[in-house]
């Protein structure tokens, strides 16, 4: 393993001296003006829109939330451990989860959910969301494929109810074919605590997809999944969840994608459906928030806490494939780098199937919170599933890194990536994070911030409550060949004294420390210049008075884990290059890449 990391270290090295070479020779350089101002739209960052989802977990990446979530959950068996994988796998049950949470978690009730705990608690607290199986079965056993004639059968599957009734077991009785909601959330409160305790599962998912049912798990619900179903089963399973841990915070009801949102993909009994003055409901967003809010005054209390949808991008490249690999086409990457604008940019059209069929609910983001406001006042919302592609490019990383900037801009409260294979997006992640390796990320209050040029630059400015002395932007360079160089004006903080900049490039997916008041970043009063190579992430923190280098801690994670020759020579080897060049990604490290993910891109699941 050692060689391979080295000799990925010498072809970066390589590439990132071609950069430089073409950098320097380079005759264009991109222009665009962005201003920030401390004082105005100032609004609360949620901490958990830096998440994962489960499959990602063992990763090394400072996540602030975990959500156990999937295909898989639905037919999960708290009591046993047993799932099913649906259409994603020949309907097999299986011991999978047992992979996924390892042998040290064998053979204990809720392996999942107290896997989840502990790798929360190891990220110092992140926030832990557990899905909760509501569509009527789970796996009774392990014993491979379900057949078309087994479907809820007792002999494979278990029937799975929102509450027992009666007295609840620490020692869940496996003969009695029935799988309690409630019981499993007593359970977890008993062996974790209840959401308010450092440990206690603090979220729960009202299971996963539900409209994509009968397609991902006929074996359990082969029936299209009504709206009036989704809505009872809602709401007495939140009505359970609440009953033992009244603390806890649901979410639901974690729609699929964009034809889900419209008519949940028109299931008989969505036509027609009224609200009380007997009016259309525009989408079935609407729909499912005014009947959980109805929900919720007919109990007193509140049964929806964060609506939670799933969003993969749709946008095609421009060789007509949706989110492709040609890392190498920059008319390709600019679709990639622009799809984000779907989720906020009423100006921005998509190349997609979408966009055919009229794209009513684009810009989504601005029309969910309209509904939310409508419908369910004090709502959250979560996007529990998202991917903008390209785990293995740069390009990647500044999707990534643009739509947590965009999830900060319209007050997303959770959001948890969900890929196989993700480096750049963690990358990403990180440079919110942990851009320094010693935990300091980007502040708590977004602050205005506006760009020239959303194709070319898109920025995000942020503070930490109590302090206007000190900025933290991230700022895109979508230019695929040329330097860009930003004009950035700071209104409100009286000066900058001091910059210190950390990048993300193509040479290899990691923030690389680029040093204080490097020179790219030109300091000049109430105005800063970045000069940034093309297609690079910035993280630059801007003070109005120095500020001393923090003193050396504790190796972090990711470093404590790794072979001690990879972080005392390769890691300093690229961090000292990385001090004196600002790299970027040009062709040839567009190529390395490209080679790299045709051998290890996996299709997800």
């Amino acid at each position: 393993m050692r060689k391979i990391r080295r000799a990925a270290a010498v072809c970066a090295a390589f590439a990132a001296a071609a950069l430089c070479a073409l950098g320097a020779a380079a005759d264009n350089v991109n222009k665009v003006d962005i201003t920030v101002d401390v004082t105005k739209d100032r609004k609360a960052i949620s901490p958990y829109i830096y998440g994962i989802n489960s499959e990602q977990w063992g990763k090394e990446v400072s996540a602030t939330a975990i959500r156990a979530g999937g295909n898989r959950f639905t037919a999960y068996n708290w009591e046993t451990n047993a799932s099913n994988a649906g259409s994603d796998m020949n309907h097999v049950s299986d011991t999978y989860f047992n992979t996924l949470t390892g042998s040290s978690y064998a053979g204990k009730p809720g392996s999942v959910a107290l896997c989840l705990s502990d790798h929360c608690q190891k990220l110092g607290g992140a926030y832990s969301l557990m899905t909760v199986p509501m569509a009527g079965y789970v796996s009774a056993d392990t014993g491979g494929a379900v057949k078309k004639e087994e479907a809820q059968s007792a002999e494979r599957f278990n029937r799975m109810e929102p509450a027992k009734g009666s007295e609840f077991s620490l020692t869940p009785d496996l003969n009695d074919g029935v799988v309690y909601a409630d019981e499993f959330i007593n359970y977890l409160v008993n062996t974790l605590g209840d959401a308010a305790s450092p440990a206690g599962i603090k979220g729960y998912s009202l299971d996963n997809e539900p409209s994509l049912w009968p397609s991902t798990h006929p074996m359990v619900h082969p029936k299209k999944t009504t709206c009036a179903e989704i809505i009872e089963k809602s709401v007495a399973t939140a009505k359970a969840i609440k009953a033992v841990d009244p603390k806890a915070e649901i979410f639901g009801p974690s729609l699929f994608g964009y034809s889900a949102f419209d008519n949940f993909t028109g299931p008989k009994d969505w036509i027609g459906i009224k609200d009380d003055d007997s009016t259309d409901y525009e989408w079935f967003v609407d729909y499912y928030l005014d009947q959980m809010k109805k929900a919720e005054d007919e109990s007193g209390q509140r049964l929806l806490d964060v609506f939670d949808i799933h969003y993969y991008t749709e946008a095609k490249g421009a060789c007509g494939t949706r989110s492709c690999s040609h890392y190498s086409d920059p008319a390709c990457v600019k679709e990639r780098l622009n799809a984000p604008r779907s989720l906020w940019d009423a100006d921005y059209k998509e190349k997609s199937w979408i966009t055919d069929t009229g794209a009513k609910w684009f810009p989504l983001l601005p029309k969910i919170k309209a509904s939310i406001d409508k419908y369910y006042p004090g709502t959250k919302l979560a996007i529990t599933e998202y991917d903008f592609g390209a785990p293995f490019n740069i390009s990647g990383g500044i999707a990534e890194a643009d739509a947590l900037g965009v999830f900060a801009q319209n007050e997303v409260y959770f959001a948890s990536l969900f890929t196989m294979n993700c480096k750049y997006q963690l990358t990403a992640i990180d440079l919110y994070t942990n851009y320094d390796g010693k935990g300091s990320g980007f502040g708590n209050t977004l602050v205005s911030c506006g760009t020239g040029d959303v194709e070319l630059s898109t920025a995000y400015a942020s503070v930490d409550e109590g302090n206007n002395d000190l900025v933290k932007l991230v700022i895109t360079n979508k230019s695929f060949s040329d330097p860009t160089e930003a004009t950035i004006r700071l209104n409100g903080m009286g000066g900058c004294n001091y910059s210190h900049l950390y990048t993300m490039n193509g040479m290899t997916a990691k923030v690389f420390d680029m040093g204080e008041n490097h020179e790219s970043v030109k300091l000049n009063g109430d105005t800063v210049t970045l000069k940034m190579e093309p297609e690079t992430v910035s993280m630059l923190v801007l003070s109005k008075d120095s500020i001393p280098e923090p003193k050396a801690e504790e190796s972090s994670a990711a470093e404590s884990s790794a072979p001690a020759e990879s972080v005392t020579s390769e890691t300093a080897k690229e961090t000292e290059s990385s001090k004196g060049l600002l790299i970027g990604g040009i062709a040839a490290g567009a190529a390395l890449a490209a080679a790299g993910a045709a051998v290890i891109i996996r299709k997800r699941k």
